[in-house]
């Protein structure tokens, strides 16, 4: 019976990658979407629900605007709107995705994210929510 087990072929490499080719078009085809969308137009997007319970601004405010500004290319205008997103968020998800794809081509399970490495986007992610809500910082770090 163990041998049955043993026996059994590894996975083909479009099964192996469908995971990673999924969550690759998804982001994809949301990228478009909002590239092609006015995210400055209101009530295109929903609103922030923090925002509008506290008027603080949360750690992902602008960031639907900053990804339509690096899709046409405007990198400064991102990075007014949300620096964390440019610089933390959208780095980190491609590396993970990269990752992914990487593991799926050789045959291995997707890497796990290092525990450290998840707290230290966490503690990111509250520093720059706290920092974006200082009356001094706001000019700056305000989308």
């Amino acid at each position: 019976m163990a041998d049955a087990v043993s026996a059994e072929a590894p996975p083909s490499p479009g099964r192996r990658l469908g995971a990673p080719l999924a969550a690759s078009a998804v982001l994809a085809a949301a990228t478009v979407y909002t590239a092609v969308a006015d995210p400055y137009r209101s009530g295109f997007f929903p609103a922030c629900p923090w925002l509008h319970l506290t008027g603080l601004w949360c750690p992902g405010c602008g960031g639907l605007r900053a990804v339509h500004e690096l899709a046409h290319g405007d990198v400064a205008a991102a990075l007014a709107l949300n620096p964390f997103a440019v610089l933390i968020v959208i780095p980190v998800c491609l590396v993970l995705l990269g990752a992914w794809w990487r593991a799926g081509w050789k045959g291995r399970a997707a890497p796990a994210v290092p525990l450290w490495a998840a707290n230290v986007v966490v503690a990111l992610a509250v520093a720059f929510w706290v920092l974006r809500n200082i009356p001094a910082l706001e000019p700056f770090l305000a989308p």
